[in-house]
């Protein structure tokens, strides 16, 4: 099974950059839930950019049962004032964008493509905005507080 193997891939490339460089030179790490090898769990940390400093934030890829043949589902499960934890992240690298998707893409590459587009000005479905929050608190200081 494909996913089998890109999550063998990923070990061992974690694996590789520890040794190497002592940590994880990614910014993220993303592996597959150990019961279900079509749910993938990431976690990014490491942004250098705005609020989102010393932040990880959580997520979650779910991949059909079509895969790689059809793109998965892209989600955040923690609170990060880019993305919303309630709604798929609408990317040409998701399953809101099945003309898009490219097989030849694994899981690992969704994330980068993710993280790629977190710095980004770029606005898509699944995009927190300011008006979504309270306003006892800016927006920056809200994702200050969220990478805390």
């Amino acid at each position: 099974m494909r996913l089998q193997r890109e999550a063998k891939m990923a070990k061992k490339d974690y694996d590789q950059q520890i040794k190497k460089h002592g940590k994880i030179q990614d910014k993220f790490v993303c592996l597959p839930d150990p019961e279900d090898a079509h749910v993938w769990y990431y976690i990014v940390f490491g942004l250098d950019f705005g609020e989102y400093v010393g932040g990880h934030y959580l997520g979650k890829i779910t991949c059909p049962r079509e895969y790689p043949a059809k793109a998965p589902n892209i989600r955040m499960i923690t609170e990060n004032g880019k993305f919303h934890t309630t709604d798929s992240i609408c990317m040409s690298i998701s399953d809101m964008h099945p003309e898009q998707w490219n097989p030849a893409w694994k899981v690992n590459q969704v994330v980068l493509g993710l993280v790629s587009f977190w710095p980004t000005n770029e606005d898509t479905y699944g995009l927190v905005h300011a008006h979504a929050y309270a306003r006892d608190l800016s927006f920056s200081d809200r994702r200050i507080l969220f990478a805390r």
